[in-house]
């Protein structure tokens, strides 16, 4: 699908975590957010605005002529092209009289009108978001003229280096110019014809010869980092902001306050400045750190800092008129930036091509080429690692932002296909290595098999260094690490459920054991069931499924609560179109008066399976471009896209089973409308069970299960029990069923009792799908191709032996009776486990 296929950046197609995001900025002094995102310290700052008054830039002919189009102008498009003109200016002086010739280490930038012009997007979020077109940006020279060459005016997001969001509030500013020239002791102006009323003093054209010396800026080095000179600020953090300061331009755009109306978010600057945010570090594969924008409404201007820790913005608006000073300095410093400071990962330790060194290179639309050094997860050795082709990345702005990338190594043990995956992991929570070797060891199956692994850096190291330096400790901030593992290469469910959807059934029943021996044997709850974590190869005949991405994970205890920890990410685990009901209720309600909190149990794993499934049919099965663009406009688009609320909505419809009977799906889904028929009653008398509970709440009811009704047995047992099979759930004992109905190690009898009534036909054997074996042998990376006969059946389901099984089942036409087993848990080694 196409950009051009969705809806434009409106109110409903602004990321919901965006919005959050966006409203929870930090707000800094500028002078520390200039020192800590462009390098330059307060006194150099003020050295440059010093020689730029003296050398009166703005009786510049070039920019006067733009300050009065800008003001005069009668609607917000004709103020670009006026603004364009006086940055371009600006960065000739600037080159010439403050930095000196070569101090631009990018020494083409110019800033370009983008609007009316869509970025072109990379097609995995093709379905995400909406086609968007920031106002102004600052690129590459070289980009431009490429363009004009093939006659082509989209640039890619990875070419931003730097975004500009206008709005057009205030028609009656030429007073304020009037004043303005007024104060610099320049003529007024006819409103008219903008020709001086009195004798107009002579017009300057700013010199373009180098002055005598002027400091330059210091840049940092290594990894982003600079040793801080100048005075300290007495500064703090604050998200709140103080009117007496200086005037918010923006604080009238507050999200909840426009999920209650019809007003456009598009006429709020901040929000969609952030969704050009999002889209620049998620569509260039992880080759940004951190991005900038600078926010302007009317003649106020604000700078805005995004990384995967949160947004860093000015407290202080300055003015294009006021402190042009100001604002002239500050669009020298970011010409000034190096590529780290324009958001690279850190070369010395992500390193460039040799090809393609930076700055020439820079900024570059993937990492295909670049190297760096992990550690082997046996006998410890460091192996020089290539990264190939990028395989996917993942749509978000804050939090971990994991993208993967085919590699090559320099080992002669690793000959396998392998995949690496990076993220800005927070440091609190267990490496998802840890996490694998406890699953592991305790007999779990369908993980992943890891190589390598690696921690980068940390985001307190770089930037945000200097804000704690300046500002003192920000109590909200959760510090994330660059963390890097490499598995053994896996293919996405779409190259699978594109040809064969009819292993669909296959893939749930395989991931409902997995998460279940997860909760019981290693008392694990993985947290994050989505279509990028489940994955997929072949062994010998047989599709198993492997479920990858342990970042969310967390331990539980014996009642399947996770156990407490220091991590306090302000974003649920999960993702939000798989993410269980109950939690993204959660979330849409955070902000209001605090209620009982809802806890990640197993419970949820097993519902964002269902959506899995519902998600899988609907978009991964080959059809007409037009078709597609139909059922996802339909359906799915709301689940990833929608506000909090919308999309708690959707997904307490795909429970109605009158909903499910009428859910567009493509044709060769169909025969599996009653299986997932079947899978929604599941979901629906779980639902039941907890309102029926709340009724009576003295009564014990078992949560993690909702009631015996979310168990891997119940689930299973129903689902391949038919096709026409009619699910009926009564809870008759007081404490429901424990689902350990699988057995584990160190256990304590227990009986307990649960009844499941089903009208089924003989249950249908699962069959082989004839798979072909170079479906998993492809060249490249995460791509397969998968044939199947027009008659094919399931795939003959994993037969991972389940050692520790204990359970005993019998299964009748009117009753199923379950003793079960319940265990205390194995004892775990530690964790602590050094590379």
């Amino acid at each position: 699908m196409k950009p051009e296929d969705f809806v434009d950046d409106t109110k409903e197609t602004v990321d919901p975590y965006i919005l959050e995001d966006v409203d929870w900025a930090t707000r800094a002094p500028y002078e520390v957010w200039v020192e800590a995102v462009l390098g330059l310290p307060q006194e150099r700052l003020q050295e440059w605005v010093q020689h730029i008054a003296e050398n009166e830039w703005y009786k510049d002919e070039i920019i006067q002529m733009g300050m009065n189009k800008f003001i005069v102008a009668t609607e917000e498009t004709e103020r670009y092209q006026p603004f364009v003109d006086i940055a371009n200016r600006i960065l000739e002086l600037g080159k010439v009289q403050l930095s000196g010739e070569g101090a631009y280490p990018l020494d083409d930038i110019t800033i370009v009108r983008n609007d009316p012009t869509y970025l072109n997007r990379i097609s995995e979020h093709s379905g995400l978001g909406a086609k968007r077109k920031p106002d102004l940006l600052a690129v590459r020279g070289k980009k431009v003229q490429l363009l004009e060459e093939v006659d082509d005016k989209a640039f890619d997001w990875s070419d931003v280096l730097l975004f500009i969001e206008m709005k057009y509030w205030n028609q009656n500013l030429f007073h304020n110019l009037q004043a303005w020239r007024s104060q610099r002791g320049l003529p007024k102006l006819d409103r008219r014809t903008l020709l001086p009323v009195d004798s107009p003093e002579e017009v300057k054209v700013a010199s373009t010869e180098e002055p005598d010396a002027v400091p330059s800026r210091t840049i940092r080095t290594g990894s982003s980092m600079m040793s801080a000179t100048a005075a300290e600020l007495h500064c703090s953090f604050t998200s709140d902001y103080i009117e007496s300061e200086a005037v918010d331009i923006d604080d009238s755009g507050n999200y909840k306050k426009l999920r209650r109306n019809d007003e456009s978010i598009r006429a709020v600057a901040k929000f969609q400045a952030g969704g050009y945010a999002l889209e620049t570090v998620a569509c260039s594969y992880g080759t940004r750190l951190f991005t900038t924008g600078l926010v302007m409404q009317d003649d106020k201007t604000s700078l805005w800092y995004y990384d995967a820790c949160g947004v860093i913005r000015t407290k202080e608006s300055l003015s294009l008129f006021d402190d042009f000073e100001q604002i002239a300095a500050i669009l020298v410093a970011f010409a000034c930036c190096e590529p780290s400071q324009w958001g690279s990962l850190p070369p010395n330790i992500v390193k460039p091509p040799r090809s393609s060194p930076y700055p020439e290179s820079f900024p570059s639309n993937n990492l295909k080429g670049y190297t760096l050094e992990m550690t082997l997860s046996e006998g410890g050795n460091k192996v020089h690692v290539t990264l190939q082709d990028p395989i996917f990345t993942r749509y978000s702005l804050v939090g971990r932002r994991t993208f993967l990338y085919a590699i090559k190594t320099n080992s002669r043990k690793l000959r396998k296909p392998m995949v690496a995956k990076f993220s800005y992991q927070a440091t609190t929570r267990k490496r998802e290595q840890d996490f694998i070797e406890v699953a592991r060891e305790a007999g779990v199956g369908h993980l992943p098999e890891i190589h390598m692994w690696g921690d980068f850096w940390n985001m307190s190291e770089g930037v945000r260094a200097i804000f704690f330096k300046r500002c003192g400790p920000d109590h909200e901030y959760e510090d994330r690490v660059f963390r890097g593992i490499v598995y053994s290469q896996y293919f996405p469910l779409k190259d699978l459920f594109s040809k064969s959807c009819e292993l669909i059934p296959t893939m749930v029943y395989q991931m409902l054991d997995c998460l279940h021996d997860l909760r019981y044997k290693a008392k694990i709850l993985h947290r994050d069931i989505s279509a990028n974590n489940v994955m997929w190869e072949m062994h010998g005949e047989e599709v198993v499924f492997k479920l990858i991405d342990f970042d969310f994970a967390t331990f539980v205890d014996g009642d399947g609560r996770p156990i407490a920890t220091t991590s306090s990410s302000k974003h649920r685990t999960g993702t939000l179109a798989f993410m269980a009901y109950e939690l993204v209720c959660e979330m849409a309600d955070r902000n209001d008066p605090p209620g009982k909190p809802a806890i990640h149990m197993l419970c949820h794993e097993f519902e964002s399976l269902y959506y899995l499934s519902v998600y899988s049919m609907i978009t991964m099965p080959e059809v007409e471009d037009t078709v597609r663009r139909k059922l996802y406009r339909q359906t799915v688009w709301l689940w990833e896209n929608g506000l909090m609320e919308q999309i708690a909505a959707c997904k307490a419809r795909l429970w109605d089973s009158l909903y499910i009977e009428r859910l567009p799906i493509p044709s060769q889904c169909e025969p599996l409308r009653p299986w997932l028929l079947l899978f929604s009653d599941i979901i629906q008398e779980a639902r039941t069970q907890l309102r029926s509970h709340r009724k009576k709440t003295s009564e014990p009811f078992d949560q993690e299960t909702m009631g015996g009704v979310l168990t891997r047995d119940v689930i299973k047992n129903t689902l391949m029990g038919g096709v026409d099979s009619e699910f009926v759930y009564f809870s008759t004992n007081k404490s429901s069923v424990s689902p350990e109905a699988s057995g584990s190690l160190n256990l304590a009898m227990a009986e307990e009792e649960t009844t499941l009534t089903t009208k089924a036909k003989k249950a249908a054997p699962a069959r082989k799908a004839p798979v072909k074996h170079d479906a998993a042998k492809g060249k490249k990376a995460a791509t397969a191709k998968v044939v199947t006969p027009k008659k094919i059946g399931a795939a003959k389901a994993s037969k991972t032996k389940d050692v520790t099984s204990k359970a005993k089942l019998a299964v009748t036409s009117e009753t199923e009776t379950m003793r079960a087993l319940t265990r205390r848990g194995p004892m775990t080694r530690s964790m602590t486990k050094r590379f």
